[in-house]
């Protein structure tokens, strides 16, 4: 089957990466069971590092260039996925039926949610005025890669996890540097 632009086009991509993240989101809000919480939010974990890595290696370089005041809204996303991943990182080290665990997610869907409304209201229609379709197609197709080889890294059905000890995870141990690390080699 031939790939389509639409199929590729980087704001199609992106959205649609949007849309799964929200749809996890939703489905957190209606879960009660612990555990389906515990592996609702490792999904969200695995899909939101995935997203920011592709989104690092591939997006931000084209917006800083192509946008004006590119480095400027490339900083600001990139500190919203930072926080994100700080929060899913205090997250791994909580129990899903401890107190904490309920607000760190809902500050997690506030980070998420507006890094979600500063992509598509204001990012993505500037990369669909600025660059050509065949420009957003190419940049679509390196991000699909880079999601695709890293949906392979750690299965959504099956998040890499580590037994939560009373110490907590240590440095680089939770399952967003672990998803990261294996994606990239490195931590942030």
């Amino acid at each position: 089957m031939t790939a389509t632009p639409e199929q590729h086009d980087v704001v199609d991509v992106l959205t649609a990466d949007h849309r799964a993240v929200r749809a996890l989101f939703e489905g957190y809000r209606t879960a009660t069971e612990p555990e389906l919480r515990r592996q609702l939010v490792d999904r969200i974990t695995v899909e939101v590092v995935r997203h920011s890595v592709a989104e690092e290696a591939h997006l931000y370089p084209t917006v800083r260039k192509a946008l004006p005041n590119g480095d400027r809204i490339a900083d600001e996303e990139i500190e919203e996925l930072t926080e994100a991943e700080r929060i899913l990182s205090d997250l791994d080290a909580v129990d899903p039926r401890d107190r904490r665990f309920d607000p760190l997610v809902r500050d997690l869907m506030d980070v998420v949610s507006m890094h979600i409304r500063g992509e598509e209201d204001l990012v993505f229609p500037e990369l669909r005025e600025r660059l050509t379709p065949e420009e957003r197609m190419a940049l679509g197709l390196r991000v699909s890669e880079a999601t695709a080889a890293a949906r392979g890294v750690a299965p959504v059905s099956e998040p890499v996890r580590e037994p939560i000890s009373p110490e907590g995870p240590g440095p680089g141990r939770t399952l967003a540097d672990r998803v990261r690390e294996q994606l990239t080699g490195r931590t942030r």
